[in-house]
Formats: structure tokens, C-alpha cells, sequence
């Protein structure tokens, strides 16, 4: 028995030493596709006039895989592993419906981040809003999607989950429309009112003002104790912080202070306190300190 073990290693032995030059080779062959993958890719990567990132990142990384596939086969095959590699590829559509179900969700994943790189919903950059998750999108891999939130989280949340659920883009197009309620006393001159607040937003040079995109005014309803009014406009969403941070605030003051220099008041709530004590005198009480 302890022969047949010596003589098992001596012949394995002896037959990598006949086929050291074969797998010499092959690991050379893998190696330069190797390094040959990822020139290539940096090549594409660089004459790939897209805007998209996204796109760029996807069709890259198929390239890299693609020549480590070929000098993997051409490494097996100089090891007299041919037939393996053969089978490999033959059954790389059952090994996939296997792995498949094994791996449902990084196949779905997977799947997933391959049709986001074409459709392009966002883009780098873009502010994107999935099941309350809003923020910055920093990078997309075939798995996940990282999004930088307004408060500093980094969050990775899985490709499948934009497929699968509605998905807000904040800055496609690089407009969105903003609006905020004014309240005004009954007594008010109303449509003064509006033609005053169009006067103050069509002083800010920030705000789009012509065609569609033209600030507006509403009566929108006749509240308790005031007649409200719902001001639109549009911003700039490109730099979304800032707008809403900072340009929405300076809007509102705006407002308020050029109403209030003409004499408009914005009332608060009014309440109504009712005593049902008919012919009883009113509970109040005056105490001097």
C-alpha cells in the first residue's frame, strides 16, 4: 500500500515535470490577457464618448472579463485540461439556471444593475429618491447602487430594488417646481396681494421666469382665519442642497417682507372660546402680583 502512495506521487511528480513547460506557458498566456484586459479597458474606457459613467463603468468591466475568460481556457488547456474547458463552456448555460436559482438574488442583482446601465434612470451625480431613501448617487457596481444621503449615510442599496420599486429622479432635467402658502387677513386686498408677490419673485434672478416655467399665484382656499394663497416656482435642481437650503429661504422672506411693507398682514390662527353658562358670570380671574 505504501508503495502504491510512493509510486502515485513519483508518477504525478514526473508528469508535472513533463508538463511544467505547458503550464509555464499557459500561466503566461493568462497572465498577458490578464494585463491585456485591463489596457483595453482603459482604452475603452477613455474613447468612449458617453456622458453616462454608468454605461462607460459596464461596458469596460465586460471587456476586463472577457479576456480573463480566454486565457483561463487557453491555461487549462495547456495543462491537458482542453476537455474540462470544453465542458466548462458547454455547460455554462446549466451551470447559469443552477447558479441561478443557488444565487437568486446576485443573479437578480446582477441583471438588474445590466439594464440599469442601458435604460440610465440617473447618472452619477444625480439626487434619486427609492422607498424614502433619498441622496446623491457616488457609484454603481453590477450589485449595488452607493447613495450618499442629505445627512452624511452612505448607503448600498441592491440594483434590484430600482427595478423592482418607483424610483424619483430630483435632477434629470435640472428643473424642479417648488411652492409655499401665504395666509392673509380677510380684509386684504387679494389680488393686490398676488400682483405684489409676482413683483418680488420676478426680481430674483434665480428663478426662471419665462414661458411655462414663469413664477404664478393661486387662491387656493379660504381657510379658519385667513385667505390662502399657494405661491410656484421653479428652480434650478442641478445644485439641489443649495436651492432648497438656501434659495427657498430667501424666497419666503422675500415675500413676507414685501408684503408687510405695504401693509399686508398675515394673520394667525383666530380661536373661538365658547362658555356654556347662560346667565353666569364669566370665570375670569384678575390677580395683581
Amino acid at each position: 500500500m505504501k508503495d502504491r502512495i510512493v509510486q502515485s506521487f513519483q508518477s504525478f511528480y514526473e508528469s508535472l515535470l513533463d508538463r511544467s513547460p505547458s503550464i509555464l506557458l499557459g500561466l503566461i498566456a493568462l497572465a498577458f490577457f490578464v494585463f491585456l484586459g485591463i489596457a483595453v479597458k482603459n482604452i475603452v474606457r477613455g474613447r468612449l464618448h458617453f456622458e453616462d459613467v454608468l454605461l462607460k463603468n459596464f461596458i469596460s468591466r465586460t471587456i476586463m472579463i472577457v479576456f480573463v475568460i480566454i486565457g483561463s481556457v487557453i491555461l487549462l488547456n495547456q495543462i491537458g485540461l482542453g476537455r474540462a474547458a470544453s465542458g466548462l463552456l458547454a455547460g455554462a448555460g446549466v451551470s447559469a439556471i443552477i447558479l441561478g436559482f443557488a444565487f437568486k438574488d446576485i443573479g437578480e442583482n446582477f441583471l438588474a444593475g445590466f439594464f440599469l446601465a442601458f435604460s440610465r434612470p440617473f447618472s452619477i451625480g444625480d439626487i434619486i429618491e427609492v422607498e424614502s431613501i433619498k441622496g446623491n448617487v457616488t457609484s454603481m457596481n453590477f450589485r449595488n447602487t452607493q447613495i450618499r444621503t442629505f445627512d452624511g449615510r452612505d448607503i448600498f442599496m441592491p440594483n434590484a430594488m430600482l427595478i423592482k420599486n418607483p424610483l424619483t429622479n430630483y435632477t434629470r432635467d435640472g428643473l424642479q417646481r417648488h411652492d409655499f402658502l401665504v395666509g392673509l387677513d380677510y380684509g386684504d386686498n387679494i389680488a393686490n396681494a398676488i400682483q405684489i408677490i409676482k413683483v418680488v419673485l420676478g426680481k430674483e434672478s434665480r428663478i426662471p421666469q419665462k414661458g411655462e416655467l414663469e413664477p404664478f399665484v393661486q387662491l387656493e382656499e379660504f381657510g379658519t382665519s385667513t385667505v390662502n394663497l399657494r405661491v410656484y416656482y421653479w428652480i434650478n435642481s442641478f445644485n439641489y442642497t443649495d436651492s432648497l437650503a438656501v434659495l427657498k429661504t430667501e424666497v419666503m422672506r422675500n415675500v413676507l417682507e414685501g408684503l408687510t411693507e405695504h401693509g399686508f398682514t398675515l394673520p394667525a390662527d383666530i380661536i373661538e372660546l365658547k362658555i356654556y353658562q347662560e346667565g353666569q358670570p364669566i370665570p375670569v380671574k384678575v390677580s395683581q402680583s
